[in-house]
């Protein structure tokens, strides 16, 4: 298959993942590939061409008035130019995608997770359904994990910090008067090397933006790291980072899971106001000394928790 093709498909395949549409078979057709396509009881053909003269050309085989033929025209109209991701993020073949997950949760870990991806997976995780985390249930999420654990070990690189050791290290950083983001690079950075290390042909590393300062490309090129890095906002676009994204969220479910088991309560996710709630029954069950255990307490809501906490009583 022509390499402008590959690109293409590569590309295609995380836009009908997004929007429903799956691909039951791929097959190569003269000048090109043929996609099996369908979404809920709807089906169609999608036929992608290449040529030197007039580059990538598509036609959809379906009804006029199949509502899966306009769908994809539509899409397709995303997606024209081959050596383009639709999210303009590069032109790599195999790169390096990486993500976190619970910054913002009061309870819980933080955990950063970076996927090694290469554009022959495209097929596999539209067959998966892999996209943003954000857009998936918590059932959907924990069932793509697996197959992603299953199906492609080698190329994920996962940190869980939970709250004791998550707190430890929020106070080390303080003392050298760095904060919370110098963090998230420092574990963004040591996934991307240790997964780069390993992996074969990677061009190239995404990161989902959490710094306008574009700390983990700074952090990597300060250590002379080889492979270039670009950090983008909305970058779970990219199925590297999708996928990234996905396996954060899970073992931060997982962890989730194991806490509320072993304490026997129903932490929340987030940092609504259910959170004082929660954390003054637990200081009730466990006592003020503990609540590192479960809880960043760099938050301000830690004040206002042991405020509430040592507010005399009636």
């Amino acid at each position: 298959m022509h390499k402008d093709l590959e690109h293409y498909l590569a590309n295609l395949y995380p836009v009908l993942a997004a929007n429903g549409i799956s691909c039951s078979e791929q097959r190569e057709i003269a000048y090109g590939v043929q996609l099996k396509l369908c979404k809920d009881v709807h089906k169609a053909t999608l036929n992608v061409y290449f040529s030197q003269k007039n580059g990538i050309s598509t036609v959809v085989g379906a009804n006029a008035n199949n509502p899966l033929k306009g769908l994809i025209e539509a899409l397709l109209t995303g997606t024209s130019k081959p050596t383009q991701p639709p999210t303009g993020f590069h032109e790599w073949d195999a790169w390096i995608g990486s993500d976190e997950c619970g910054k913002g949760d009061y309870f819980g870990p933080l955990v950063t997770c970076a996927f090694a991806y290469n554009i022959s997976m495209a097929k596999h995780f539209n067959t998966l359904g892999v996209k943003d985390s954000k857009s998936l249930s918590d059932a959907q999420i924990v069932k793509i994990a697996k197959l992603l654990y299953k199906t492609h070990p080698n190329c994920i690189s996962c940190i869980v910090l939970k709250p004791g050791k998550y707190n430890d290290l929020i106070s080390s950083f303080k003392r050298q008067n760095k904060n919370l983001n110098d963090l998230l690079t420092w574990l963004h950075v040591t996934n991307s090397i240790s997964l780069a290390n390993r992996s074969v042909g990677v061009q190239g590393i995404l990161v989902d933006q959490f710094s306008p300062s574009q700390k983990v490309r700074r952090e990597l090129s300060a250590r002379k790291f080889p492979i270039p890095c670009i950090e983008r906002t909305g970058a779970e676009a990219d199925p590297a980072v999708a996928a990234a994204s996905i396996i954060a969220r899970y073992q931060f479910i997982e962890a989730f899971s194991s806490m509320r088991s072993f304490y026997n309560i129903s932490f929340p996710f987030g940092s609504s106001a259910k959170i004082k709630t929660i954390a003054l029954d637990f200081i009730k069950r466990y006592g003020i000394e503990r609540l590192g255990e479960v809880a960043k307490l760099h938050f301000k809501t830690t004040e206002q928790i042991r405020d509430l906490h040592n507010k005399p009583k009636p």
